[in-house]
């Protein structure tokens, strides 16, 4: 698989994880005023790539196309793993009813910053930095409530979309020339990208 792709489905899936929350981080974010009328916790959440600085990051959008997030699998995976000491820990500095933003410190020296914005009441502009090991990168990403999960995997993808279109017995032949040590994980990540498709 590209790598791409990976890259934005790890950005992509930590803002679910984490604003679904589990743990000590759900305390911090459960308070938020900007998610009162539409909480951000529930149901899928279409996501819309608005602008990056990294062109990986914009190609793995594209191929994507319309891709959601079900917030309600998310929350399901938090209280499975049950993270008691989380590897990252949120910070809200602002907290509004039009806005809000937070933090983020990460054991590894990564760091976030997340300015969200509410545009509507089903919709919602998240501005994001990430920094680590002295690099940073930024996007843009809309959100908009899109009622139900539609199945039971956490990315929810198009089935019109270029990656849903893409054959899996070649993808998972692509997974065969990779060493061993990365070729599980490959595997897995098609099987999962094949139960997105909706």
């Amino acid at each position: 698989m590209r790598r791409h792709i990976p890259a934005l489905l790890r950005a992509v899936l930590l803002t679910g994880l984490l604003l679904a929350g589990s743990g000590r981080a759900a305390a911090p974010l459960s308070e938020l005023k900007l998610f009162k009328a539409t909480p951000m916790g529930q149901g899928l959440w279409r996501m819309e790539l608005i602008s990056s600085d990294d062109p990986q990051m914009r190609m793995g959008a594209a191929a994507m196309g319309q891709a959601g997030l079900c917030m309600d699998v998310s929350k399901q995976i938090n209280k499975s793993s049950q993270v008691e000491d989380p590897r990252c820990t949120p910070k809200v500095l602002r907290n509004t009813d039009s806005e809000a933003e937070i933090e983020v410190s990460c054991k590894d020296g990564g760091s976030s910053r997340m300015l969200m914005t509410r545009e509507s009441e089903k919709s919602y502009l998240m501005d994001t930095t990430v920094s680590k090991d002295g690099k940073q990168r930024s996007f843009k990403v809309r959100y908009t409530h899109a009622g139900a999960c539609k199945g039971d995997a956490m990315m929810q993808l198009d089935k019109n979309s270029p990656m849903c279109k893409m054959d899996p017995a070649r993808m998972l032949g692509r997974c065969a020339s990779l060493p061993e040590s990365a070729r599980a994980q490959c595997e897995q990540q098609i099987k999962g990208l094949a139960a997105a498709c909706q």
